[in-house]
């Protein structure tokens, strides 16, 4: 027998509604993995930033396995500070014939991970305390299947995301641009709306539903 060599660190992994990205709102599989090189203020998995337990990936495969759901998205945390160990999970889900996405915060270079999976990226606005921890590279790897995501808290964080847009307007032609309302703040999802109404700009307005709905999670596994 092959000895397993391949580990992640992993928070958790559950089965919920995807509030996020254009797969909003379909059943999905998450596998949330522990670690993140990142601290941003409004964080809102913080209980994913460290410990964690080690898992083979054929382990995390048995478990995904025994669900029909057709979607994983892989998250965190931040995936990719475990980029080999996460690149031979990313294959052996292939095997099992299901979507994949990845959410990364945008900091570390995304140029290894397959193109059938969806990226998913953020770009940190001034109110995450970390704006200018995006990795300008990441935008040359970018395809038609991917999308970057501004969370946002205030005009300033809007007026940020629309000058980054329009700086690399470019770069970004066909990639999906999410604009997530920060929902702790109440009047800012009507707020919002209203400025990428103006703007002018193919943005999407894209609360985190499985908040609004207040999604409880079926775990499969928890740290």
């Amino acid at each position: 027998m092959l000895k397993q060599t391949n580990k992640l660190l992993i928070s958790e992994v559950f089965c919920s509604i995807q509030g996020e990205s254009s797969y909003t709102g379909r059943p999905t599989i998450f596998i949330r993995l522990s670690g993140c090189n990142l601290r941003c203020s409004i964080c809102d998995t913080k209980h994913a930033l460290q410990n964690g337990k080690l898992l083979y990936t054929s382990e995390i495969v048995k478990i995904i396995k025994t669900l029909k759901m057709p979607y994983v998205c892989i998250t965190g945390g931040e995936p990719l500070i475990q980029k080999d160990e996460l690149l031979a999970l990313i294959k052996k889900i292939k095997t099992c014939k299901k979507s994949i996405s990845i959410e990364t915060n945008g900091s570390i270079l995304v140029d290894k991970i397959p193109s059938y999976v969806k990226k998913v990226l953020d770009v940190k606005t001034p109110s995450t305390k970390e704006s200018g921890s995006f990795n300008i590279k990441n935008l040359k790897h970018l395809t038609k299947n991917d999308e970057l995501k501004f969370v946002i808290s205030d005009k300033k964080d809007f007026d940020f995301s629309i000058r980054f847009i329009n700086k690399h307007k470019k770069s970004l032609s066909g990639v999906q641009l999410l604009f997530s309302p920060n929902l702790k703040i109440k009047a800012l999802p009507i707020e919002l709306s209203r400025w990428i109404l103006t703007s002018g700009l193919d943005i999407t307005f894209q609360p985190q539903i499985h908040k609004l709905i207040k999604e409880k999670p079926i775990y499969l596994f928890k740290q």
